[in-house]
């Protein structure tokens, strides 16, 4: 059952995401937007995204509308899970109306939506960091713990989208390749044209 939040709306979203958290395994996609592309080192292309990312494994993609105030978005996920590992690697990006987004400073976007996930995962936040992406964008890196599994996320956001970036594993055992997948994100440079005006530096 998909939660409301009370929140700000990007959280909304996120929100879907924890849901999807307990069925990583089992979880079909839902509608391909696009052919995922994916060969060994398994990197992923997204064209309608404007993203590249390198997966450890084969990737599952999913496509959930969820209704909000500000009418429905669509979260666009890519999941990869180790199910022996009990270790998930999670990337996603969801388009807001611009409207909406122009209300609202894009650093305190992504700073709630960071403090969202931890919550719609249940997880207790333990570290915090801002980070700024090639361009300007603003953006944060959250660790936390849901009992027995740690959270690693960094959020950040593009004009009127939110990117999202997620890795769970067992407390304790974090993969070899966690900052491969977390570094190897790449913005097309096209993107930042397509979505609007480049938001300034610790805005």
């Amino acid at each position: 059952m998909m939660k409301r939040s009370c929140r700000a709306m990007p959280l909304a979203a996120l929100l879907v995401l924890g849901g999807c958290v307990g069925r990583t395994q089992s979880a079909p996609p839902v509608s391909a937007e696009e052919p995922v592309q994916a060969a060994p080192p398994a990197v992923i292309q997204s064209t309608e995204g404007g993203f590249s990312v390198a997966f450890p494994g084969p990737v599952t993609e999913e496509r959930r509308v969820q209704p909000t105030d500000v009418g429905e978005v669509t979260l666009h996920t890519f999941i990869s899970a180790r199910t022996q590992e009990d270790t998930a690697y999670y990337v996603s990006y969801t388009d807001f109306p611009p409207a909406a987004v122009a209300q609202v400073s894009p650093r305190d976007v992504v700073d709630r939506a960071s403090q969202g996930a931890l919550e719609a995962l249940g997880a207790t936040g333990v570290t915090a960091k801002p980070l700024e992406m090639e361009g300007g964008f603003p953006g944060q890196e959250v660790g936390g713990v849901s009992g027995p599994r740690r959270l690693r996320g960094r959020f950040f956001m593009v004009g009127p989208r939110l990117y999202q970036q997620l890795l769970l594993h067992p407390e304790g055992r974090p993969p070899k390749d966690a900052d491969r997948f977390f570094d190897s994100f790449r913005l097309d440079p096209g993107v930042a044209g397509r979505l609007g005006a480049r938001t300034p530096p610790g805005t």
